[in-house]
C-alpha cells in the first residue's frame, strides 16, 4: 500500500538548513531567521514532508498568528520571499495537496488558514490547479547579474548624471560595513511609499540580537563622506554560502538629507550590486513592488527598475483553509479574509 504523503513539525535546525541550501531556499528560509521572528514573540511551527525513508523531501517555515479572533499560518511575516521549498524528485501536486490537511480546526487549535507567499512556479502551479484563492498584485523586483553586467549597466541602463554621481561619491566619501549601528540609525527614515517590507528595527539593540543571530548573514553597509559623517545606509541579508539561491537582499535605505544634484542613493544601490559580483551572488533582490506600476515612468521605482535592468518577478499570495473548518466558519472566514491575512506583505 502506498504511504500517504503527510506534513509534520520538526526541529532539526541542521536538517532543516542543510535542505533549504541544496533545494533552492533563501535566506529568509533558513533557521537563524526564524530565531530573530521569534524575538518578536511570534510562535513558530515549521513543517517538512517526508519520504519513505524519513528524508526530507519539502519544508514550509509558518508562524501562527493571530486575526480579529481567528488565528492563521503565515509563511512568512516580514519576510520577502517565504512558501514551500520542495525537492525535483517529487510529485508537487501531491505534496502541495497534503499541505492543507496538515492543521486540523478546532476549538483548541482555532487555526482556520494558511497564508502563503511564493514566487517559485514549482509551488504556484500546483496551487493554482487546486483552486486556492490568491492575490498576484506584486513583484519581486530582481537583477540577474548573470544576465545583466555591471558593464550593462553602467553604459546602457545608467544616464550621464548616474555615472557622475558615481564617480561623485567615490572620490568622496567612503562604502563598508559597519557595526556603527546609532551612525546608520541617525539617518533619515524612508517615507511610507519607499518602506520595505521587513523588519526594520529603530535601536541599537535589535541590530545587535540580529547580528548575534545571524552571524556574516546581515550587514549594515555605511557610506561616509571626508568629515567621517555618515550620508546613507542599508541593511543587507545574504543567502548562505553553496546556497542555490545566491542572493543579496537589500532592505530599508536610510540617508541624509543631502542637497546635492549627485544622488547618494544611486551610489549606495550601484555599490552593492558591484560588491555582490564580485563576492559572487547572481541576484540582487530590492523588494517587491506592485506589478501594475512597474511599468509606470511616473511611477517612484520606475527609474531604480530602468538604471539596473531589474525583471520583475511576479509573488503570489495564496490562501488555503485548513482541514476541518465549519462550514459557518469558513463562510466568516472568506467574508473577512483581508482582514484576517491582513494587508499584502
Amino acid at each position: 500500500m502506498r504511504k500517504r504523503t503527510e506534513w509534520s513539525e520538526t526541529s532539526d535546525p541542521k536538517e532543516w538548513d542543510d535542505f533549504v541550501t541544496r533545494n533552492g531556499g533563501s535566506f529568509f528560509h533558513l533557521w537563524a531567521w526564524r530565531r530573530v521572528l521569534e524575538e518578536s514573540g511570534a510562535r513558530p511551527s515549521y513543517l517538512a514532508c517526508r519520504d519513505a525513508g524519513g528524508n526530507m523531501v519539502a519544508v514550509c517555515p509558518f508562524f501562527n498568528l493571530a486575526g480579529k479572533s481567528l488565528h492563521y499560518l503565515d509563511s512568512l511575516p516580514d519576510s520577502r520571499t517565504a512558501g514551500p521549498i520542495l525537492s525535483d524528485q517529487v510529485d508537487a501536486n501531491d505534496i502541495i495537496g497534503a499541505l492543507p490537511k496538515t492543521v486540523k480546526f478546532s476549538f483548541f487549535n482555532p487555526v482556520v488558514a494558511m497564508r502563503i507567499k511564493t514566487h517559485l512556479d514549482q509551488v504556484i502551479g500546483p496551487m493554482r490547479a487546486l483552486g486556492f484563492p490568491y492575490d498576484a498584485t506584486r513583484g519581486l523586483y530582481v537583477v540577474d547579474l548573470e544576465e545583466k553586467t555591471l558593464d550593462d549597466i553602467w553604459n546602457n541602463g545608467f544616464k550621464k548624471h548616474d555615472r557622475q554621481a558615481v564617480k561623485y561619491y567615490e572620490q568622496l566619501s567612503t562604502f563598508g560595513f559597519t557595526r556603527k549601528y546609532g551612525d546608520f540609525l541617525g539617518l533619515s527614515r524612508p517615507t511610507q511609499k519607499y518602506q520595505f517590507e521587513i523588519v526594520d528595527p529603530t535601536n541599537a539593540g535589535f541590530i545587535e540580537t540580529m547580528k548575534n543571530i545571524l552571524g556574516d548573514l546581515i550587514e549594515v553597509a555605511l557610506v561616509t563622506g571626508s568629515d567621517g559623517l555618515a550620508l546613507a545606509g542599508f541593511f543587507m541579508l545574504l543567502d548562505p554560502p553553496g546556497s542555490q539561491s545566491r542572493g543579496v537582499h537589500l532592505l530599508t535605505i536610510r540617508h541624509a538629507p543631502l542637497r546635492n544634484i549627485h544622488s547618494v542613493v544611486t551610489f549606495v544601490n550601484w555599490k552593492a550590486v558591484s560588491w555582490a559580483r564580485e563576492n559572487g551572488y547572481r541576484y540582487v533582490d530590492f523588494g517587491s513592488y506592485p506589478i501594475d506600476r512597474s511599468s509606470d515612468p511616473n511611477y517612484v521605482f520606475f527609474p531604480l527598475k530602468t538604471k539596473f535592468g531589474i525583471k520583475v518577478t511576479p509573488r503570489f499570495k495564496f490562501t488555503i483553509p485548513t482541514a476541518s473548518v465549519p462550514y459557518g466558519i469558513a463562510r466568516r472566514f472568506n467574508r473577512t479574509i483581508h482582514q484576517i491575512t491582513g494587508a499584502d506583505t
